[in-house]
């Protein structure tokens, strides 16, 4: 019979198997995935006065991740396939469907950027 150690590792092992397979994904992304507890489970950024908190993110695919204004200034989000409108209070959730790395910015401020990993 196998220790919970062992079944863990071989379960951890043949994930990252599978995730190899995925020759779509992105090398620093795969890299994450051997980090199988890297996901959050809590996948809100703070959008505060001229800064993202946490500045980057590590979710699953599939998963929706909500921006938070908590600033007084406004501010938006702007990624490669989305955008919030620019504003100083409420949310915004955008779900990201497959895997890579995405980089968003708030676009009145400059040097406001995050990042959220995507692993498959």
């Amino acid at each position: 019979m196998c220790s919970d150690s062992r079944w863990r590792h071989g379960l951890l092992a043949l994930a990252t198997v599978g995730v190899m397979a995925c020759a779509d994904a992105e090398p620093e992304v795969l890299a994450l995935a051997e980090d199988v507890g890297s996901a959050t489970h809590d996948p809100t950024i703070t959008v505060s006065d001229n800064e993202f908190g946490p500045d980057e993110l590590v979710v699953q695919a599939g998963t929706e991740v909500t921006w938070d204004w908590q600033g007084g200034s406004a501010h938006d989000v702007v990624g490669p396939d989305f955008e919030s409108p620019l504003q100083d209070s409420g949310t915004f959730t955008h779900t990201f469907e497959e895997a890579g790395t995405y980089t968003f910015v708030c676009s009145p401020h400059a040097g406001m950027t995050g990042t959220v990993h995507v692993l498959p």
